[in-house]
């Protein structure tokens, strides 16, 4: 923040939000990879043991879900405020030469 004024810089929330999504890719897969495992380990268990394990399965796989969903989300959201931005900024723009339009394309006198 500059004198009271949002500075964003698009390329490096455009870069942020790619890889951070990247990231989001990369830990789905590997979370995918994880609870399969975890699923297929459960064979053959029994009993007690069995009935812990399926537990913790549960456990494991809802914390999995939401970290995934909420890594994904965020990248999400850094690429919606990416286009949120350059369209305020595109819109800013548009209005500024409207002014300058309406001065006669002097743009002194717009102060401009």
């Amino acid at each position: 923040v500059a004198d009271g004024k949002l500075e964003v810089d698009l390329e490096a929330l455009a870069s942020s939000a790619a890889h951070v999504g990247g990231q989001a890719e990369d830990l789905a897969t590997a979370h995918l990879s994880s609870d399969n495992q975890i699923v297929s380990a459960q064979t053959g268990w029994v009993g007690s043991s069995a009935a812990a394990l399926a537990v913790k399965t549960e456990t494991w796989l809802e914390t999995s879900r939401r970290l995934v969903g909420r890594v994904g989300g965020h990248a999400v959201d850094l690429n919606t405020d990416g286009i949120t931005f350059a369209t305020m900024e595109q819109e800013n723009v548009e209005k500024v030469r409207a002014v300058i339009r309406g001065v006669g394309g002097i743009a002194g006198s717009a102060g401009v």
